[in-house]
This record gives C-alpha cells, sequence and structure tokens, in this order.
C-alpha cells in the first residue's frame, strides 16, 4: 500500500531519543525567505540535549544564557556553542530561542522514546519530494548516518552542515553535509578529509569556491531550497561555498 499523499502546506514531527539527546524531525511551513520563498513546509532538524528539554519544561521562566549553555552534548565543540564557543550562534536569538521552547514545550514525556522503524517510515513519508534543512539546531552528524541517507534519498533537496568534519566519527557525512569552516586553510583540511566546505568568512576575504547564491552579498538571488549546492558530495556542485560572517 502507498503512503497517503502528504499536503504541501502540513504540519508534523517525529521524536526520537538517543542517548542524551533529543531529535526532533519536523515537517512546518517556513517564513525565513533566505531558506524557501514559497512558505511551503520543510522538513526541519533539530538536535537538543535532553537537559535543554527538561529546563524548558521545568515550569519555572527561565534565560536564554540558561538555557544555550546546556549545549554541550549536541552542539559539541562548535566554535559558536555556549558551552565551549563564544555562544554567537545565529541561532542564539530571541525569535529562534522562543521557537526551540515551543517546540521543547510540545513534546510530553511519554514522546521520549527510542528511534524504532516505525519512526523511520514515517520520516521516509515526511520526507518525500521535500527541501530538508539538516541541523537547523544542533550537531546533524549525531543523527544516525542510515536515516540520514535515506532522507537524502527521497527528498527533493537538501542541505547539512558540521564543525565535527575533522573528527574520524564523522566521516561518513561528507556525503550529505558541508564542513563548516571559517578559514581558507580550514577548507584545505577539510579537502583532504574528503568534505566539501562552506566557509564563513570575513567579507574582505576573497570568496573561496563559489559564493553563496541565497546570500545577502550575492542579492538573495536564489533560496537555499533552490539551490542546494551545500549537500555534501552526493548533492549539487563540486566546489567550496562562500559567505560572509553572520550572526
Amino acid at each position: 500500500m502507498k503512503p497517503r499523499k502528504i499536503p504541501r502546506r502540513h504540519t508534523e514531527k517525529v521524536v526520537y531519543v538517543d542517548g542524551p539527546n533529543l531529535f526532533v524531525i519536523a515537517l512546518a511551513p517556513s517564513s525565513n525567505g533566505k531558506i524557501t520563498e514559497s512558505n511551503e513546509s520543510i522538513i526541519q532538524t533539530n538536535t537538543y540535549s535532553l537537559e535543554q528539554w527538561e529546563i524548558a519544561n521545568c515550569g519555572r521562566k527561565i534565560t536564554m544564557p540558561e538555557f544555550f549553555a546546556l549545549d554541550a552534548s549536541n552542539c559539541m565543540d562548535c566554535p559558536f556553542s555556549a558551552n565551549s564557543g563564544t555562544s554567537e550562534c545565529y541561532t542564539h536569538k530571541y525569535q529562534q530561542y522562543t521557537g526551540f521552547l515551543s517546540q521543547l514545550r510540545s513534546i510530553k514525556r511519554e514522546h521520549l522514546t527510542p528511534f524504532d522503524e516505525n519512526k523511520r517510515t514515517r520520516i521516509l513519508v515526511l520526507s518525500e519530494g521535500r527541501y530538508i534543512r539538516f541541523g537547523t539546531y544542533g550537531e546533524p552528524s549525531l543523527m544516525d548516518s542510515t536515516l540520514v541517507s535515506q532522507m537524502a534519498r527521497v527528498a527533493s533537496t537538501w542541505t547539512g552542515y558540521t564543525h565535527q568534519w575533522d573528527k574520524d566519527w564523522a566521516k561518513p557525512f561528507a556525503s550529505w553535509f558541508m564542513a563548516s569552516v571559517h578559514t581558507e586553510s580550514e577548507v584545505d583540511l577539510a579537502d583532504e578529509v574528503g568534505f566539501r566546505s562552506f566557509l564563513a568568512k570575513d567579507k574582505d576575504d576573497p570568496v573561496v569556491g563559489v559564493q553563496c547564491p541565497a546570500s545577502k552579498e550575492a542579492g538573495y538571488k536564489s533560496t537555499c531550497q533552490k539551490c542546494g549546492l551545500c549537500s555534501g558530495t552526493l548533492g549539487k556542485g563540486k566546489k567550496s561555498v562562500s559567505i560572509d560572517e553572520h550572526y
């Protein structure tokens, strides 16, 4: 039996727990004009720590610094994380923060269950023919690589980025994700281990590879959904992609 056709504008999420982290694969309309101009439903993956779920549901008023300080297991050693970096991640803004809290507060304790084949099937049904934004929040290479492969295979386009590109365990994700780098020398190092790069550079530094078509400096000529260049070695494009730093 074929799965029922999912309407183009639809909201649904699949939630599972793996170790210290909570994974949310959500299908919902996006109003971010850089990501998609049509406001249709897209797949976005968020990786939270279970500590973040706990504090979001603790019943008292919490602050942004409290919430993001609990990102050691889901953001790891990202240079823009709160636990070990500068806390300058573009997600560390009030609008994104309130969205994360809303999503986490919609997840009841009984939903905190492990990944299983029923969840895999539902994720793939939701992903069919969609644009997938891996790593809207949190480190996407913490997801199961087989699941990522299957999602990308059924998607129309996808994008993904990882700061863990220099770790041996993250090497399989070069197929789908870009190495998130910040210097030309890191572009070279990422290339040596099989990753294409997404370079967030100083605005005065030269472009390496191609300039992001969805960036302000490129005049927003495209959207991430239409472009799809940031899709690892199995996706579109062969060169690195550059963008001016943005916080």
